[in-house]
């Protein structure tokens, strides 16, 4: 079988870290007889060194061996080869970010546990490292131990994240978790419409639309595909006028906009003037005549950068 899923995870020498997170994960599809992904890890340094036999050590006791395992350092085009990009740390996030452009990779901890922090090498915690042998080994069998016990809430993480859609599309028909059945409303060539159970209040709906192919950011799609899913979103909003006033179409495009699920999709939220639903709600406050000039202007040269 093919592999229809992929992760990456990245550290800074991949002999702890990412080797760890590597090997635990891969256990976790096997001892779960789950198949279709691909696995790897990679450095954003790599410097060719040995791995700790602490680190070997405690992997075994797990029921893992790391002692074949070969360094690999990350590449851009690794970046584009994995689906799910996983940093151990913030500076690896930021490696990605600064190096490569990269603005989609999560930190271990944040699909694990839902909590930005980074989980830390060797140097970062054990100050006196060179001469402290017995606080390294803590240090290392605590790590490893830690990716391990986390390693099931992240793949279901990301699983939910990543592929949540992709799993409707492709036949698994059950929202995840509580048995909803998937139901297509409306569907074209390129994009597939459908209810979310996320529904507000006393309505009766909040439409999703999504393109059949994940896309992370609105800007990656193409035009063909793009017309697609406007042509289903207008047909969905002619179809909801029918009992409503009005309805609201939202897109949440990044981490920072509210992006929870990796696939570009848009929402339509069907509305009446009573309904309680607050979708403008950041403050207004007075801009200047001259403030308003300059932040046109420093759009515009943005705009005309990327076209």
């Amino acid at each position: 079988m093919e592999p229809q899923k992929s992760i990456l995870f990245v550290c800074t020498g991949n002999i702890f870290r990412s080797l760890a997170a590597e090997q635990s994960f891969k256990q976790y599809l096997a001892a779960n007889a789950i198949e279709g992904w691909r696995v790897a890890s990679a450095g954003i340094v790599a410097a060719p060194q040995p791995t700790d036999p602490k680190t070997l050590e405690t992997l075994q006791e797990l029921g893992m061996d790391g002692t074949r395992h070969e360094q690999q350092r990350l590449t851009r085009e690794m970046l584009t080869e994995y689906d799910v990009i996983v940093g151990m740390a913030e500076n690896h996030i930021a490696y990605m970010k600064s190096e490569f452009g990269y603005n989609y990779a999560f930190l271990f901890n944040e699909l694990a546990t839902g909590e930005k922090t980074s989980i830390w090498d060797i140097e970062d915690e054990v100050s006196d490292y060179a001469h402290n042998r017995q606080g390294v080994e803590e240090k290392i069998a605590h790590t490893v131990r830690s990716i391990h016990d986390k390693i099931p809430a992240l793949f279901e993480s990301a699983s939910e994240r990543f592929y949540l859609f992709k799993d409707f599309i492709d036949g698994k028909v059950a929202h995840r978790h509580n048995g909803y059945p998937f139901i297509t409303l409306d569907e074209t060539p390129h994009s597939i419409a459908f209810m979310s159970i996320d529904i507000p209040f006393n309505e009766d709906g909040h439409v999703l639309v999504i393109p059949k192919k994940r896309y992370f950011d609105l800007s990656e799609i193409p035009d063909e595909i793009l017309s697609n899913i406007l042509a289903s979103i207008k047909k969905i909003g002619r179809a909801l006028n029918v009992d409503h006033g009005g309805y609201n179409i939202l897109l949440n495009n990044g981490f920072d906009a509210g992006q929870y699920i990796m696939h570009t999709h848009f929402h339509i939220i069907p509305r009446r003037s009573d309904d309680g639903i607050t979708v403008e709600g950041w403050a207004h406050p007075k801009i200047s005549l001259e403030d308003f000039v300059r932040l046109n202007e420093k759009l515009k040269r943005q705009i005309e950068a990327v076209s």
